[in-house]
């Protein structure tokens, strides 16, 4: 875990205590003291007892991952809208839900453009869409549906009309299956 060495800081400083004081009232040698206010990792015991000395959520003195800004696009999710498109020929492997889900807004995003353009330029340009990205679309679910620890042959499930399609979108929400569950699963 990385510390926010910043907010450590100035935490220690709005107190007025010195790295020693800080040392001494969470327990912690000065040395780790330095090291954590330089940018080091830190443990979970040591996380707990400054959290403890400073009187603050241990969540708060982490660092924040910046893919997560507030107020701002969130990197992670354009980052799984083109992880889907990057891997839209590739049925291996396994696809996260919410990165699932994100790629399957960059889908009806994409489709919903392409109905848009049809009154302008046709029906044809539309269904080439559609076309396209129906490949990468089923790749997406055969790798969450086994991410899901179901097998991906349940896709054909959505050949039934309105039902199908309901089926298979149910099944596209299960959780991930770990590999401890899938073990405890395959011995039963």
């Amino acid at each position: 875990m990385n510390i926010d060495s910043n907010r450590l800081r100035d935490l220690r400083t709005s107190r007025q205590w010195s790295q020693e004081q800080l040392a001494e009232l969470s327990g912690l040698n000065l040395r780790t003291i330095q090291r954590l206010e330089s940018g080091a990792k830190i443990s979970t015991e040591s996380l707990r007892a400054l959290a403890a000395v400073f009187e603050v959520p241990a969540e708060s003195l982490l660092v924040r991952d910046p893919r997560f800004r507030p107020n701002a696009p969130s990197q992670a999710v354009l980052d799984a809208m083109l992880e889907g498109v990057v891997r839209g020929l590739d049925f291996t492997g396994i696809t996260p839900r919410p990165a699932f889900w994100w790629f399957a807004l960059a889908v009806v995003m994409v489709l919903g453009v392409g109905e848009a353009f049809a009154e302008l330029l046709g029906p044809f340009p539309a269904r080439l869409l559609g076309l396209i990205v129906l490949l990468p679309w089923i790749a997406a679910c055969t790798r969450r549906l086994r991410d899901a620890g179901l097998s991906p042959w349940w896709q054909l499930i959505s050949l039934a009309p309105v039902a199908g399609i309901l089926v298979l979108l149910w099944l596209l929400t299960f959780p991930t299956k770990t590999a401890s569950e899938s073990e405890a699963h395959a011995e039963a």
